[in-house]
């Protein structure tokens, strides 16, 4: 009897040893592929953060915060590649792949500082990748863009393709489409300011403050 209790334990164990990493692979958003300084994340459940390092798995619904001095590189599921700066907060709150479909649905919250988003292929034509502050909404397909948020404000610098921004507020009427080396500024409840032109020296420093 004893035996028999044993054993029908070990094929559980077994079995839950299968099929918990397929599960746990349908919430994998992405990896960390480079890391300087303090790196975190933490689900919403979670009262402490854990420390990233380079391989880590990123999820669906983590929040990651890199510290002061810190960096980090994020390459998702759908080849995508996110730039956290120093002292910037960003919560994965949406994100699914299917490479037989080739269909991404992304919906990425950028809460304090700055990242850099590279979409550089092109998937199914109801695929989405959008990325949102508490005050813009943008829209990405092909795109290399910047999104700082500082207090109130969100800038939004485009160094790629053209990409369509909006209030994330549906009260704010008015929508802009920044071409290449353009920004915007939008804030609380108002439109997005018409496209400035991103110099080349601009260019420059916002490339070379995303290296890692």
């Amino acid at each position: 009897m004893i035996r028999s209790i044993f054993s029908v334990a070990l094929i559980i164990v077994a079995l839950v040893g299968l099929f918990c990493p397929l599960f746990a692979a349908d919430n994998k958003a992405g990896t960390v592929i480079k890391v300087r300084g303090q790196v975190t994340a933490r689900q919403t459940a979670d009262e402490q953060a854990a420390t990233l390092r380079v391989w880590n798995a990123i999820t669906v619904g983590q929040t990651i915060r890199t510290d002061q001095g810190a960096a980090a590189q994020l390459v998702l599921t759908d080849d995508s590649v996110i730039y956290l700066l120093a002292g910037t907060t960003l919560q994965m709150g949406q994100y699914s792949f299917s490479a037989g479909d080739n269909r991404r649905s992304a919906v990425i919250k950028v809460i304090a500082g700055s990242a850099r988003f590279v979409v550089h292929k092109k998937r199914s034509n109801d695929s989405r990748f959008t990325v949102i502050t508490d005050q813009a909404s943008l829209g990405a397909w092909i795109s290399d863009f910047f999104v700082t948020v500082a207090g109130k404000t969100t800038e939004v610098a485009n160094v790629g393709p053209s990409l369509g921004i909006e209030n994330v507020s549906p009260l704010a009427i008015g929508r802009v489409q920044l071409g290449t080396n353009q920004r915007s500024t939008v804030m609380d409840h108002e439109p997005p300011s018409q496209p400035a032109t991103v110099t080349p020296e601009q260019r420059r420093k916002y490339l070379k403050d995303a290296e890692i």
